[in-house]
Order: structure tokens, then C-alpha cells, then sequence
């Protein structure tokens, strides 16, 4: 029997409805002052990067400016995604077969997530860590609507030490080249917003020193300056492991696609900060 790991956040943080939904694609991909504006430009150079994960009338736009990049033959997808509950296991692949949205099934790489599961031992299969949480879900329909088929490898992470991160890093980065050389072309993402409920000014500057430290490739850096500034990124440690594994691939740059807040969205006081960042190899 399938075991299915249903959409937990449709209806909320994207529509429910399947024609309302490509709908709201549509609006981050072509018709949103935010979005890339239906331009596409597919990198074959692209090792993954970094997107937001708020609700799509929010950061899909700012999300959009990555997707746009992906050549529709991407074959296997690992997404790091938060637990922002703190519930299950601090680092989980997901048991399920498939995960579902609204635009279909998606299959779990199983074969990889066993290769993990030999590879670290702090990595669990473990439901509760994936079951309410929105992180990596909500970076489903906007790969459906731009890649034709993909299997998925999602992993919940919530505290890793540094040398943790940087583990977690190198053995990705080993898969991500078993995926290539078997053909399935392989993508990693990072799934993380920046500053939380801060001023618009406040969260510009926050956000910035966060993001030099991302464009520089600089995972320890970026943990350190996280926490010594106060930055509320909800997804640094997904962030540092996938920079970790960029400099295990020896990647070249990492690109700011777009930087933006909810603020741009609709006028308010506090903000979150959103960024989109391509990493090429």
C-alpha cells in the first residue's frame, strides 16, 4: 500500500484548488511586479540554491526568480526544509512514498534516502517531522509547474551543530554526483526566509549581512554572523549545510536573484524578508 504524505498547508499558504492554484503560479511567474516576469533563463550550471517559503501571494514571486532557472529534465530534487514546530526527529528524511499537492504525486528517491540514512547517523525516517510542516511543501507545485518529472528527497532539519552542517554537507554533495552520474540531474535547495517582523529598514540591514555571507559561499560564516547579530533566518541551517556541500563541489558563485519583503506585497510595519539564490557549479 502507498504510503502518501498529503498536502498539510494547501488551502493556507497556497489554494487548494487546482485550477486556482495555476492561477497564483501563473501571477509569480508572469504578472507580479515581484516575479521574474515570465522571463525564463535555464542554467545547466545550476547546483541549487536558496528559496522562501512563505505563502505564495507573499514570497512566491521572490521564489519565482530561482525556479525560472530550471531546465524541465531535472531529475531528482533534495530540499532542506525547517521544523519550525521542533516536533520528531532534528533531522528527518520522510518514510511516505509519495508526497501530494494539488497538482499531483510526487515520488520519494528511496534508493537515496537509504544511501543517507547509511551515510549519517543522526538522520532519521521519521513522520511527525514532515507531517504539519510547510517548509519544503510549499516548494512542490512551483517545481511541478516548471519541471516535468522529479522524484524528491525532503529532509527536516531543525539544530545541527556546525561540524554537523558541514557532515550533512559532504554527503550530499556525494550524492548530488551518484545522481548526476546516473543521469537523474540532480537539484539541491535550501528552503528559508530571512529577518522576521522586523522594520523594513531594520530588516534590509539584517538581511544584508546574512546574504554577503551566502554570496560568499561562507557556511561557518553565515552561522556565526546569524547568531551574533540576532537574525531570526529561520533556515540557516538548512542554508549552511547546502553551502557546505557547494564547497565540497567546488562551486563557483552563488548569484542574488531577488531580495524583497512582505512589506513589497502589502504596506506594513514589521516585515519578513524573502531572497532567492542560485549556486553554480
Amino acid at each position: 500500500m502507498e504510503r502518501i504524505r498529503p498536502a498539510a498547508v494547501a488551502g493556507s499558504f497556497y489554494p487548494a484548488d487546482t485550477a486556482e492554484l495555476k492561477t497564483v503560479l501563473d501571477n509569480c511567474f508572469v504578472s507580479s511586479p515581484l516575479g521574474p516576469g515570465g522571463k525564463k533563463a535555464p542554467s545547466p550550471s545550476l547546483f541549487g540554491g536558496m528559496v522562501p517559503h512563505a505563502g505564495f501571494v507573499y514570497s512566491g514571486p521572490c521564489a519565482a526568480h530561482f525556479y525560472s532557472l530550471l531546465e524541465k529534465d531535472i531529475g531528482c530534487v533534495l530540499i532542506l526544509g525547517v521544523n519550525h514546530r521542533g516536533i520528531g526527529s532534528r533531522a528527518a528524511l520522510s518514510p511516505a512514498d509519495y508526497w501530494e499537492t494539488p497538482l499531483g504525486k510526487v515520488r520519494i528517491d528511496q534508493e537515496l534516502n537509504r544511501l543517507l540514512k547509511t551515510e549519517i547517523d543522526f538522520l532519521e525516517h521519521d513522520d511527525q517531522s514532515h507531517l504539519k510542516e510547510h517548509s519544503i511543501e510549499v516548494q512542490l507545485p512551483l517545481l511541478q509547474s516548471v519541471v516535468t518529472e522529479f522524484t524528491l528527497v525532503p529532509i527536516s532539519l531543525s539544530y545541527l551543530s556546525e561540524q554537523e552542517c558541514a557532515r550533512l554537507g559532504q554527503v550530499l554533495a556525494r550524492a548530488y554526483e551518484s545522481s548526476a552520474a546516473a543521469n537523474k540531474k540532480p537539484l539541491l535547495i535550501a528552503s528559508s526566509d530571512l529577518s522576521h517582523y522586523l522594520s523594513p529598514k531594520e530588516t534590509e540591514r539584517r538581511d544584508r549581512l546574512a546574504l554577503d555571507k551566502v554570496l560568499a559561499l561562507d557556511p561557518a560564516d553565515l552561522l556565526r554572523t546569524v547568531e551574533e547579530e540576532d537574525i531570526s533566518m529561520c533556515g540557516v541551517i538548512p542554508t549552511a549545510v547546502l553551502l557546505f556541500a557547494a564547497r565540497s563541489l567546488g562551486a563557483k558563485q552563488a548569484r542574488l536573484l531577488k531580495h524583497c519583503h512582505s512589506g513589497d506585497v502589502v504596506p506594513m510595519r514589521e516585515v519578513v524578508g524573502y531572497a532567492s539564490v542560485a549556486i553554480d557549479v
